[in-house]
This record gives C-alpha cells, sequence and structure tokens, in this order.
C-alpha cells in the first residue's frame, strides 16, 4: 500500500509540474494576436485618413507658369510653355496632401531667341544635361498667418533645395485653381557657370508666379 501511495504521490507531482511548465505559453499568445491587430489596423486608419482626399490633373487649357529676373538693370519676363501639375488635395488633412510640378526646361521663352538660348545653355540652365525641373510637396500646411503652404523641394540644375511655396486654393466647376508666387535664387542652385556667377548682368533672384486650373479625375 505504501508504494501505491508513494505512486499516486508521484504521479501527482508529476502532472502538476507539466501543468506548471504549460501556464507561461498562453499569455505569449496575446501579444501576438494584439500586434497583429494593430498592423491591420494601421493600413485601414491611413485608407481612412485618405479617404477625404481629391485627385486632379492640370486642365486642358494649361494654366501659366511665368518667371522674372533682373538683366542690366532692366526687368525681364519668361513663361514656360510645357508643364504638368498634379495634385492630392484635402481640405480638412492638409498634411495628407501631395503636389507635384514637372517643368519642360526647354520649353521657356522671354521673346527673344537670342536670350533665350543663352538662357538655356550650359551656362545657365543647361537644359540639354537638365531638361526637366521638379517641384514635390510631401504636404501642405498652414503658415503663421495661417495661408496655405505647398511644404516641398525643388530640383533644378541637379541641385534640389528645400522650398515652402505660398497657394491660394478656390473652387472651380471641374475642380479647383491654385495661383501664388515664390522666388528663388538661382546661384543656390548652381545655375550661372564663368561670368554669369557674377549679379553684375544677371540678378540672382528669380520670381516665380503660376495660375493653373486643375480638373477632378474621379
Amino acid at each position: 500500500m505504501t508504494n501505491y501511495f508513494r505512486i499516486l504521490i508521484a504521479a501527482g507531482v508529476l502532472c502538476t509540474a507539466c501543468s506548471a511548465g504549460e501556464k507561461p505559453a498562453a499569455p505569449a499568445a496575446k501579444p501576438a494576436t494584439t500586434d497583429s491587430a494593430a498592423q491591420t489596423a494601421a493600413p485601414a486608419t491611413a485608407a481612412a485618413t485618405a479617404s477625404g482626399a481629391t485627385h486632379y490633373q492640370q486642365a486642358a487649357n494649361g494654366g501659366s507658369l511665368t518667371f522674372t529676373f533682373m538683366q542690366a538693370d532692366a526687368v525681364n519676363k519668361g513663361s514656360f510653355g510645357k508643364f504638368l501639375t498634379d495634385m492630392t488635395y484635402d481640405e480638412k488633412n492638409l498634411a495628407g496632401s501631395r503636389l507635384t510640378v514637372t517643368v519642360q526646361i526647354g520649353s521657356l521663352t522671354t521673346q527673344d531667341k537670342d536670350r533665350d538660348d543663352s538662357i538655356k545653355s550650359a551656362d545657365l540652365l543647361d537644359a540639354a544635361k537638365f531638361p526637366t525641373a521638379r517641384y514635390t510637396a510631401t504636404s501642405l500646411a498652414r503658415n503663421a498667418g495661417g495661408a496655405i503652404e505647398a511644404v516641398g523641394k525643388l530640383q533644378l540644375h541637379g541641385v534640389t533645395r528645400d522650398l515652402r511655396v505660398p497657394l491660394q486654393i478656390r473652387s472651380t466647376a471641374s475642380g479647383i485653381e491654385i495661383s501664388g508666387q515664390t522666388s528663388i535664387k538661382r546661384l543656390d542652385y548652381g545655375v550661372g557657370q564663368g561670368d554669369l556667377k557674377s549679379t553684375e548682368w544677371v540678378g540672382d533672384e528669380v520670381k516665380l508666379q503660376f495660375k493653373v486650373p486643375l480638373s477632378r479625375t474621379g
């Protein structure tokens, strides 16, 4: 009988030990379930945030993109005939809005062929080597005065720099219209080689003006 009870006690201790060894495994499954749920919810949240945004593209009638600069103490004005604007905009979620403008450098004109050729040459914009300029804003924001600005980067002449661009946005029958103006310094982008690095004849500041209708794509 003594041996019988010893066997029963030993079996009971062994079962208890096994049960105790299995208990830590059960809580370990909970964090995995929680993490999985969070990962699934994240894309859903992002989708919900972006759901109010509308996509727009430059309307068929084009709009205008002009620039102004000083040459020999005289104001000169030019424009780009070919550029494409793409925008995703949600007035309730400016941080989730986007803006991209791609400009064909070779399409510029100042109504003077010799001057156009000079601006497109390797001494200035070097349109052959750098055929496009691109502005990419990954968000919009309100400045200290409450006005909307695009927060992005301008890639020009192989150089990329931060640039905030003020935007006026108004609704139209087919979408929206964006307009505004800003300025850059050409030497910040390496535009001006040789004697043209000097600002004596060609000014450093270039003012940009734009007014572009955008059509709703969906």
